[in-house]
């Protein structure tokens, strides 16, 4: 890969296979000693998870698309790392827990049960943390963007990483969910950038819990 910006390698699909079995590899490694985290339900939502919940995880996992297009297969390598293969055994597990999102176009009209949502929570915080540099420069760049800060500090080409995130986002957020959208695009693209903060905030220390509760603060049973 040389020398070429971490943004460059997973935004325009460089060496994506090389790419993926490193970050195989990786995690193979730094997961074997991970305790296992309590991930508490709270106990108004007893009856099941909220929608706003099941759209929530599947757009972050959607954002995470948007950094590497051949993200889906390194979840899917995770999931025996992780010893998650009881929740998602094969391609297709994985595809319905994706489609309980409500604005899907191929919605199964089904919940997501409390195992199935902790093992979505346990593989996007595994991904982002992996993501974690690229996803700083992202959030940094919106930053200096909305202060007009990008010519004066000569960061155009991170600007082109963050439009590169956008504009496939949006693409893929338009081809997965119902027509038509009751997002506009400009929400689309707010949406995208919303969930790069979030998805930062899930590569730290206490990634898992922090985002379980994110998910759940503002959600109505």
């Amino acid at each position: 890969m040389g020398n070429l910006p971490v943004a460059y390698v997973y935004l325009t699909g460089y060496n994506l296979r090389v790419l993926t079995l490193l970050l195989t590899m990786q995690l193979n490694i730094s997961q074997t000693a991970q305790a296992e985290i309590d991930l508490p339900v709270p106990h108004h939502f007893a009856r099941g998870c909220p929608r706003s919940v099941r759209m929530d995880i599947d757009n972050l996992m959607l954002a995470i698309e948007a950094i590497d297009l051949q993200a889906i297969e390194a979840m899917l390598a995770l999931v025996p790392q992780l010893k998650l293969e009881a929740v998602i055994p094969n391609r297709v597990s994985f595809w319905r827990l994706r489609n309980a999102n409500p604005l899907r176009r191929n919605y199964q009209r089904s919940n997501l049960g409390w195992e199935e949502l902790r093992a979505l929570v346990k593989l996007v915080c595994t991904m982002s943390q992996q993501f974690n540099t690229i996803l700083r420069l992202l959030v940094t760049t919106h930053q200096q963007v909305a202060e007009n800060k990008i010519e004066a500090l000569g960061l155009q080409q991170s600007q082109f990483y963050l439009d590169l995130y956008v504009e496939r986002f949006s693409s893929l957020y338009l081809s997965r969910m119902r027509s038509p959208s009751p997002l506009s695009k400009a929400d689309i693209k707010e949406l995208g950038l919303q969930l790069l903060t979030q998805l930062l905030f899930a590569s730290g220390t206490a990634g898992e819990l922090r985002l379980w509760h994110s998910l759940f603060d503002g959600a109505t049973a």
